[in-house]
């Protein structure tokens, strides 16, 4: 019985295979001879749009199954995803309140709204969604490499975005940055922009108030040379950032050198860390910062990160525990290898046990910086 069906499996093989082969010459027949139609103009068939809808919407089940979506602090996170949004991604997606640009709507296929999009996605495919980007979409993946942390906040921002009003957004998205009013003659001499794209005082700290979220740093009082190095290697993909990276890829050196004595320059705010931090482990963060542990070949974190040490190294006094908890990870992870000091840096940090970075991050947020202390000196003179 077998060997029938083996004879008839024999010479239906050579037609099958003169089958594919002659679809494959099909295909490249009908692309050479540009019969078929490229153009955005002229939509896809039915059939195709289902096609491509099926296979997008099981790649990203499938590929999103082996993601561990973490708890999100939604609160801290949305203003942050917000801003990004605003740069990023509301040209093409819109905002509440806002119609679809027609340029964009004539992509194909056209951007979806994602106030009503987002909550067909769950989180975790979300994640991979902005993580990774859609081909044939015009979807880009996530610029900064190994930068899961800054894709979460997005998700944040699209899990809350079905919910919020246009004043809620415009609240989020421009962040400190101030509203302008245009006159008449602004508007026809130099055009009108919503909320300036590029500006720092969306998420960053300003002379009277903190950053908008925990886990932004605060650069105000900052060394000049340690922000225009950070700027430098943003510009250069040599730090990873889908936040930063795009905003220095615009800037020169005269608008680094700039920013880099504005901040420098800048009084620091005075606002309260986000959470309180812990007690318990402010002693063990306090060795560590000041005597390091030799058993781990660990050197003080104040040998190179204090007030009065390394110009070219960040001070870290009033950092928000989650935004140094945060950077403590990206480094154990690997993602800082690119530059000489961040190569340092991810040496240090792969010797760090996980409480004692979280222990170092819980002390430096506590600290007053150097400016605030001046600060508060400064009020207590007058008084």
């Amino acid at each position: 019985m077998a060997e029938p069906v083996r004879s008839r499996l024999r010479k239906l093989l050579p037609w099958a295979f003169g089958l594919f082969v002659a679809g494959i010459v099909l295909v490249l027949t009908i692309a050479y001879s540009g019969i078929y139609s490229v153009a955005a103009s002229a939509g896809h068939p039915d059939w195709l749009d289902w096609f491509f809808a099926l296979g997008k919407r099981r790649s990203v089940i499938v590929n999103s199954m082996t993601i561990d979506a973490p708890v999100l602090d939604l609160a801290e996170l949305v203003p942050l995803g917000a801003a990004h949004f605003q740069g990023g991604c509301a040209t093409c997606h819109r905002t509440p309140g806002q119609a679809l640009n027609p340029v964009y709507d004539q992509m194909l296929p056209p951007p979806p709204d994602l106030k009503t999009h987002a909550p067909m996605w769950t989180r975790e495919q979300l994640f991979w969604i902005v993580r990774h980007g859609i081909q044939f979409t015009g979807m880009p993946a996530w610029s900064g490499q190994d930068r899961d942390d800054e894709v979460w906040a997005v998700v944040a921002f699209l899990e809350v975005l079905p919910l919020m009003e246009a004043g809620d957004y415009r609240q989020y998205a421009r962040g400190h940055s101030e509203a302008q009013n245009y006159s008449i003659r602004e508007i026809v001499s130099e055009g009108k922009t919503k909320i300036n794209l590029t500006a720092c005082n969306r998420c960053h700290d300003t002379d009277d108030a903190p950053p908008m979220s925990p886990y932004v740093p605060r650069i105000g009082g900052q060394n000049k040379a340690y922000l225009k190095r950070a700027l430098r290697e943003y510009h250069s993909d040599l730090r990873q950032s889908g936040f930063m990276e795009p905003i220095a890829a615009e800037l020169d050196d005269e608008h680094i050198n700039l920013l880099a004595d504005y901040y420098a320059s800048l009084t620091v705010s005075l606002g309260n860390p986000a959470r309180n931090p812990s007690t318990p482990k402010l002693e063990p963060g306090r060795q560590l910062a000041e005597q390091g542990d030799r058993s781990r070949k660990i050197p003080a974190c104040l040998s190179c990160h204090g007030a009065n040490k390394r110009p070219d190294y960040p001070r870290l006094d009033g950092q928000s525990e989650q935004y140094l908890r945060q950077q403590l990870q990206l480094l154990q992870r690997g993602g800082r290898t690119k530059t000489p000091h961040g190569a340092i840096m991810t040496t240090i940090a792969k010797r760090l046990t996980e409480q004692q970075a979280e222990a170092a991050a819980v002390f430096f947020a506590s600290q007053p910086s150097a400016e605030q202390v001046g600060h508060k000196a400064g009020e207590g003179l007058r008084q």
